[in-house]
């Protein structure tokens, strides 16, 4: 069964850098601990490697929610910047009505180290602009422009076949910044339509993370999780964002908005990277680091 991957805590915590875990947050040690070296911290690439420029567009969505009772929680999802200060995540993450009144939202941009050195939050307005239910996007206006270091994604049709190598760049538990492309492919059975199945490691946190090609091209937006490690056939969910374009007017008109992927101190972000597709393999071909991310 597939789960949005929404990470809850207390509201108490709300702008707070550091969400510490604590025990209504049930066993979330024990998760993040069991993906260990499968969760790789940006942090720890170079300050002028591709994916870590990139990965700059993508923060931690913090959201403020109260329920009709009047109790309220923290729940943190993650989201991108796009051209001219807008923002997308899921729609479960911020929508259009429901049952939960949204009273605040930011997105937490350049959290890389606990602490939160280097790390900006923004506003963000807490009513979407577009939005879809089945297709779980949201697009929302920043209420401040952002430091122009951080890059913006601009979306386009990129085609992706069965078993294709992706690279997942996330929040999980609202934790620093990571990474998932161990074992990160989108799955071999595919269903006709406007999702892409993957099997890359998430957890609750990652709802609206963005699932990019080994070339670093958005290529789809995660909003469910389902996939065990012991079954072969089973697989995380994420929308197209070939069909958020077809959809969505105001994306079009953003995809229109700059010419390629922007990214600080670069004019060509969407020139792949060396043939080598991985960070640090010099040399090695794109066939077998395919293998190696596979696990081959």
């Amino acid at each position: 069964m597939a789960l949005a991957q929404v990470a809850v805590f207390d509201p108490d915590d709300y702008g707070k850098i550091d969400l510490p875990l604590h025990e209504s947050t049930g066993d979330a040690k024990a998760f993040i601990a069991a993906q260990e070296g499968v969760f790789e911290p940006i942090r720890e690439l170079p300050a002028d490697d591709l994916i870590r420029r990139i990965a700059s567009a993508v923060g931690r969505i913090d959201l403020l929610t109260e329920a009709p009772d009047g109790r309220r929680s923290l729940a943190t999802c993650t989201g991108a910047l796009l051209p001219l200060n807008w923002v997308i995540t899921n729609h479960h993450c911020i929508s259009k009505g429901g049952e939960r009144k949204l009273l605040s939202a930011s997105i937490l941009l350049g959290y890389l180290v606990q602490g939160g050195e280097g790390a900006q939050r923004y506003p963000l307005s807490v009513d979407p602009t577009d939005w879809h239910d089945i297709l779980d996007f949201s697009l929302v206006r920043l209420l401040e422009a952002p430091d122009p270091r951080f890059a913006t994604l601009v979306l386009r049709h990129v085609a992706v076949d069965p078993g294709d190598p992706l690279i997942v760049v996330h929040h999980p538990l609202g934790r620093p910044q990571v990474m998932t492309r161990f074992r990160c492919f989108t799955a071999r059975q595919q269903s006709d339509g406007p999702m892409l199945r993957h099997r890359c490691d998430t957890l609750p946190g990652s709802s609206g993370s963005i699932l990019f090609t080994r070339e670093m091209q958005p290529v789809a937006l995660h909003h469910s999780g389902g996939m065990t490690a012991n079954d072969a056939m089973s697989f995380n969910e994420s929308t197209l964002f070939s069909a958020i374009l077809e959809q969505s007017e105001l994306m079009r008109e953003l995809a229109g908005a700059e010419d390629g992927t922007t990214a600080p101190g670069t004019d060509q972000a969407n020139d792949p990277p060396s043939e080598t597709g991985t960070s640090g393999d010099a040399g090695m071909s794109a066939d077998k680091a395919t293998d190696l991310l596979r696990g081959n």
